[in-house]
């Protein structure tokens, strides 16, 4: 259902990776609905056959054939009324959607637009050859090329914000506000504000989903999983504050979590594609 896919090596500071989403109606108990969790990662999606639709706090959003979201901070229902939905995304490093494309960060958080309101052109040769395309390799082949010519057009440069992402990653999401600062020589005034203006959220909100991925994907649905142990390892200031997190982003306790009634979620996890370190498959 969910396979990632590396991009090209002069893409990769701005693409984390591709991804196609398969699913089938007569695989669920009524229709199409996949729980999600906030990943740290904003995305654009293109629509092939059939549809998606997200449910979030009881609102629905239907996603345009092609659209663009940024950061999610909650978590989130995928669904669809279609028999067969085949989706062709992107997912972009935390700044990768600002560097290529400058947008409104902030203003795609929780929200999900048209991918022609980031594009200024959207080639309609584009369009017509994404629906004819017979084969998946041609289709992501297709996406690259959209990308490999705005980078070109647009050339962007790593900054210190980068640098804070990097550092954030590299420590599982568990280093402090401080810490980083000191670090990378800025104010954490400065830091906060340029982190929202690039990424869409804050560096602390950002932190703290990096932190509870890497702590889900110790999750197995196979074996039991002390809890207590997992909010120690991940830096928690207590228990009570590793549930709080966890039912914010799970919507239960972890003592009622049960990761094997989420396929794509294992998926996703499985894959370890929302990690720094991770395996994809070449075209």
């Amino acid at each position: 259902m969910f396979k990632t896919y590396l991009p090209s090596s002069s893409l990769q500071p701005y693409i984390a990776f591709y991804y196609t989403i398969k699913c089938k109606s007569s695989d669920y108990e009524h229709s199409i609905s996949e729980f999600c969790i906030p990943s740290g990662y904003s995305h654009m999606g293109f629509h092939l056959h059939g549809s998606f639709y997200v449910l979030q706090r009881n609102k629905k959003q239907q996603l345009p054939k092609f659209y663009a979201v940024g950061q999610q901070t909650e978590r989130y229902y995928i669904n669809s009324n279609s028999t067969m939905v085949e989706l062709y995304g992107v997912t972009f490093q935390p700044s990768g959607l600002w560097h290529l494309f400058k947008p409104n960060m902030p203003a795609l958080s929780n929200h999900a637009v048209a991918i022609s309101s980031i594009f200024e052109i959207i080639p309609q040769e584009f369009t017509n050859n994404f629906d004819a395309e017979q084969s998946l390799k041609s289709r992501i082949q297709l996406l690259e090329g959209l990308f490999m010519d705005q980078l070109s057009s647009l050339q962007p440069q790593p900054n210190v914000i980068d640098s804070a992402i990097h550092l954030i990653k590299e420590n599982y999401g568990c280093c402090s506000i401080k810490a980083l600062t000191e670090k990378l020589g800025i104010s954490e005034r400065y830091l906060e504000k340029n982190f929202k203006r690039m990424v869409g959220i804050t560096a602390s909100t950002y932190k703290r989903l990096v932190r509870f991925n890497f702590m889900l994907s110790e999750i197995k649905a196979e074996t039991s999983t002390d809890y207590q142990l997992l909010s120690v390892l991940f830096n928690y200031y207590d228990f009570p504050h590793f549930s709080k997190d966890f039912k914010k982003y799970c919507g239960v306790s972890p003592s009622k979590f049960q990761v094997e009634r989420f396929n794509f979620l294992q998926e996703v996890l499985a894959s370890k594609a929302l990690l720094t370190n991770h395996r994809q498959k070449t075209l």
